[in-house]
């Protein structure tokens, strides 16, 4: 390698991991549904229309999704996250930042079928498949402060990586 070409990637390799970054406007259209934590029912099930970005680089990961009922209704949601890598590749540091309709939530995944809450190692268990089938995976934001949540199929999240 000639010094001319050191010199020019030298200064690349040694950019903010920052720079890395990718950001994207995302649209499509889904099933938005209602859920009651309580009973374990669906209160409402409706195809709507998503718009928004989402972008992510090695420190930080965002995403910012509106969402449009066939009513109309417009349900907002944004996820913000930075955290850092360990030796080992784990998640450490991480602080996230997550709403629906400006109020705080938590992300948590449901079976479709029963409602019951998934945890990480049943989500991590269907990450590691050759061909994950999130078919019955729903992606829920759930208010901090009440029993209900807003879900769209997980594979729409999962496509958006």
């Amino acid at each position: 390698m000639t010094t001319k070409q050191l010199l020019i990637i030298f200064p690349m390799l040694l950019g903010s991991v920052n720079a890395m970054a990718m950001v994207a406007e995302v649209e499509g259209d889904t099933i938005c549904t209602t859920v009651s934590l309580t009973n374990k029912k669906v209160l409402t099930k409706t195809p709507c229309r998503f718009e928004g970005n989402t972008g992510a680089s090695m420190v930080y990961f965002v995403q910012q999704l509106n969402f449009i009922t066939a009513s109309n209704k417009t349900v907002s949601t944004i996820n913000n996250a930075s955290f850092r890598f360990g030796d080992n590749g784990e998640t450490l540091d991480l602080e996230e930042t997550i709403s629906i309709n400006d109020k705080p939530a938590e992300i948590i995944k449901l079976n479709s079928r029963t409602l019951k809450k998934l945890t990480k190692i049943e989500m991590d268990n269907l990450h590691k498949k050759k061909v994950p089938d999130f078919s019955k995976v729903l992606h829920c934001f759930k208010p901090i402060k009440e029993n209900t949540a807003f879900c769209i199929p997980y594979s729409v999240i999962y496509a958006m990586a």
